[in-house]
């Protein structure tokens, strides 16, 4: 994420990430014994599934979010997170980043750590690793994701020193990442980027064995690895496209993990020989308001609305089982982890379903006797339900409410426009509040650059359009500014907090669920728990998964 991000740009990547069905996939775990396991039940072989093949092994490159899972038993990064959520702590890194000045920061990194070929990992590596995305000659993928830094250096043999563009609050989260995975600068560059691609070399606690495109890859144990070695032998990852099949496959014991489709979560939780788990997909799913447009530009109609809907039985009616309340128009999991007051939220602004409420706000906003409204819609039913379960309670209030179902093309153009009364939207903001928050309701007259032809902030319902002079929009996209750049956990939070409640007392969307996936893995497996935070489930500080003989 930068700082400078035009309109239908942050629109689109409801696209990629949330509209079509793009889901986070979990790198889990499964597998067969294999000869020469020990009675200790350490060894064996997890066959995990994926449903699609990958396309490049090389970090740098690689745009699958599956495959970007797996490689993190590949490759290793700077920092890590907690499987909780709860703080990023070194991992490839001996201290988290010390600040210099205002853009500088230094991290010395561990002695002794070994690439899979041997070699010793130096600064020299690292700084290379960094340096190569940001190189435009290389073309990487990740190449936006590093932008806002300026230049990493090695400043010591173990010592490397990031030069930011700006400050950015962010900087430690994305050393988690395998947008900033290291990789031996020698090995690299002797190879080049295609054949490294086809034969990586990482220093995580696997590596590459095999790769059959289109039918499997298989990882081995790396007996080297800088921290604890793992108790599996092997990880083979199957490409099964159907999730049914990879199902089926899970319950004769063919397979020790795969994704479970919602249509049958109902047997997966019935099988003794099976483990589940729903983990949050770290998205945001509801209906926006355009306060340009009346009546929705009365804030009392907006909350009126919030009176004509059960939200539990919206979210069943959208999502069933694989579907989480949302508070703050952010994931369970984000608010959990950032100790965020989201009881409180729910208690105050996501009321109990009251018509005779809902029509005393209206009546005191000077629509007692209803309107016509247009709702759109895609014809993805996770969206049309929404809508649907909203016109109805709208008619019980006299509300006369048509719903349009329209294509993505033309969602996007009636954002773009500011063309809708009511309209639908998905986000896939990721584990920090700066990715729902800024992308969904910073005021985006205030960035560097605007678009000529820039209308509003439509995920926004737009607020700050309708409200020029509200000091108390204001004070809200001035927080989520400054929480991309103050680096305490503890004031993010307190900004987060009064950016989240000002736009709640506005009631600007109708919030109403974050998706989950659903993995199982067989109970053979032990000392396993996949989390949404936690890169490699199977082998970290804090578990190291074996399987039973």
């Amino acid at each position: 994420m930068t700082e400078k991000n035009d309109a239908p740009l942050d629109r689109r990547r409801f696209l990629t990430m949330s509209a079509l069905g793009g889901a986070t996939v979990l790198a889990g775990c499964g597998g067969q014994t294999t000869e020469g396991d020990d009675s200790s039940g350490t060894g064996g072989t997890f066959v995990n599934t994926t449903s699609e093949d990958a396309t490049t092994l090389d970090p740098r490159m690689n745009e699958l979010a599956w495959v970007n899972s797996m490689m993190h038993y590949l490759f290793d990064t700077l920092l890590t997170v907690k499987p909780d959520g709860s703080e990023i702590i070194p991992h490839l890194a001996t201290e988290r980043p010390t600040q210099q000045d205002e853009t500088t920061y230094t991290v010395p990194i561990r002695e002794g750590v070994k690439f899979h070929n041997g070699d010793e990992m130096t600064a020299k590596d690292v700084a290379y690793s960094f340096s190569w995305v940001l190189d435009a000659d290389n073309k990487s993928t990740n190449q936006e994701n590093l932008a806002f830094m300026d230049s990493v250096e090695a400043s010591g043999d173990y010592e490397v020193t990031f030069n930011l563009k700006h400050p950015y609050a962010l900087f430690e989260l994305v050393l988690t990442e395998m947008n900033a995975a290291i990789v031996p600068k020698k090995d690299a560059e002797n190879k080049g980027q295609k054949q490294f691609a086809q034969k990586p070399v990482g220093s995580g606690p696997f590596k590459l064995k095999d790769w059959q495109s289109g039918s499997h890859l298989t990882l081995e144990r790396y007996d080297d690895y800088f921290l604890k070695t793992a108790n599996l032998k092997e990880l083979k990852y199957r490409v099964i496209p159907e999730p049914e099949t990879a199902f089926v496959e899970l319950g004769t014991g063919n397979v020790h993990q795969s994704s479970v489709p919602k249509t049958l979560l109902s047997e997966a939780e019935s099988k003794d020989n099976l483990q589940m788990k729903r983990i949050s997909q770290f998205d945001y799913n509801g209906l926006v308001f355009n306060a340009l447009n009346e009546p929705f530009g009365e804030r009392k109609v907006r909350e009126a609305m919030q009176y004509l809907v059960d939200y539990d039985e919206m979210l069943s009616t959208t999502k069933g089982k694989l579907g989480k309340r949302i508070y703050g128009f952010m994931p369970k999991e984000v608010n959990e982890a950032w100790d965020f007051p989201w009881q409180e939220w729910r208690d105050k602004y996501y009321p109990e379903r009251d018509h005779e409420k809902a029509k005393q706000l209206l009546e005191e906003a000077g629509y007692g006797d209803g309107f016509d409204v247009s709702m759109s819609t895609h014809t993805s039913g996770k969206f049309k339900n929404m809508a649907i379960k909203l016109q109805n309670e709208m008619d019980q209030v006299g509300i006369n409410a048509e719903v349009r179902e329209v294509t993505i093309g033309q969602w996007l153009e009636e954002l773009d426009a500011g063309d809708y009364d009511v309209t639908f939207y998905g986000w896939s903001g990721g584990q920090d509040p700066d990715g729902f928050y800024y992308y969904l309701f910073r005021n985006m007259r205030n960035d560097d650059s605007v678009p000529d032809d820039f209308v509003g902030n439509a995920s926004a319902g737009m607020l700050h359009e309708a409200n020029p002079n509200s000091d108390k929009l204001a004070k809200a996209d001035e927080n989520i500014r400054k929480a991309r750049k103050v680096q305490s956990r503890d004031e993010r939070r307190e900004l987060y907090i009064e950016a989240a409640e000002a736009f709640q007392s506005e009631y600007p969307h109708i919030p109403v669920y974050s998706e989950q996936s659903a993995t199982a893995w067989s109970t053979k497996v032990n000392g396993y728990d996949p989390t949404a935070f936690a890169a490699q489930p199977l082998c970290n500080k804090w578990s190291n998964a074996s399987l039973e003989n």
